[in-house]
């Protein structure tokens, strides 16, 4: 089992953490902030999110790319600046 190491409100590494022996694979395990090759760097796949937007929507389909932009430009400001803004240290969107 994978632990995730807080520091305020931020995850900062992973502790893959050494189990007992005999405990089974799986179970709780035992991470010490002494030893450092308890820790992994957080796997990239964690630390940004992605995605494909697709439209059915005849009158959406037809925008321009600076219109998408425009909207994908106000996305990012309610991101930055919502309730969620302290959740991420960046953000950048694209239209291509």
């Amino acid at each position: 089992m994978t632990t995730c190491v807080i520091f305020g409100n931020t995850v900062t590494t992973t502790c893959v953490g050494n189990a007992a022996p005999g405990v089974p694979a799986g179970a709780e395990v035992n991470c010490r902030l002494n030893m450092p090759m308890d820790f992994t760097p957080i796997p990239p796949q964690h630390l940004s999110i992605s995605g494909t937007l697709t439209t059915s929507n005849a009158i959406m389909a037809t925008w321009s790319r600076e219109m998408w932009q425009s909207v994908v430009n106000r996305v990012l400001r309610m991101i930055t600046t919502g309730p969620f803004a302290t959740h991420f240290a960046t953000a950048v969107a694209t239209v291509t």
